[in-house]
């Protein structure tokens, strides 16, 4: 297998005493999960390295925050909740994943952003802005089918 390198950031660390390791949580733009599922494989031994150094990173913007234009592509984790909900809803696979992993939902629901209303609990995905519950249930929504959509479908 060849060997691959990809820029992410750290989302989460903790500790697993009862396995003797320490767990990380990275994020990658989404753009990137097909490269992603390609080489993380279960088991995949990977090296970690820091990209850059944390006092000086935060005094220079990143390249890509330099690039301010009209056209420009935002990343998914800068958007709202609610305008990530809204994309993902205008996505036929996603209608898909819901069919797949949530047809008791769906069944309720046949139509993606519907769905996602009744999941999250909500009347309005702009609810997503004031409702902290609804937020942190579109975000495990959110990653299941990205992480569905990367092992099913890349």
């Amino acid at each position: 297998m060849k060997s691959a390198a990809f820029q992410a950031t750290i989302h989460g660390f903790r500790t697993v005493p009862s396995r003797g390791v320490v767990s990380i949580t990275i994020e990658a733009p989404i753009e990137q999960h097909a490269e992603l599922a390609k080489i993380a494989v279960h088991g995949a031994w990977v090296a970690v390295a820091r990209l850059r150094d944390p006092e000086t990173a935060a005094a220079q913007p990143r390249q890509d925050e330099n690039k301010n234009t009209a056209g420009a592509k935002r990343d998914w984790r800068d958007l709202s909740p609610q305008q990530q909900a809204g994309i993902r809803c205008a996505e036929p696979i996603f209608a898909a994943f819901l069919k797949e992993c949530r047809p008791d939902d769906w069944h309720e629901a046949p139509d993606a952003a519907e769905c996602v209303r009744l999941i999250c609990g909500v009347q309005s995905r702009s609810e997503l802005a004031t409702n902290q519950k609804a937020r942190v249930i579109w975000k495990q929504l959110d990653d299941q089918f990205s992480a569905w959509k990367a092992l099913e479908h890349a």
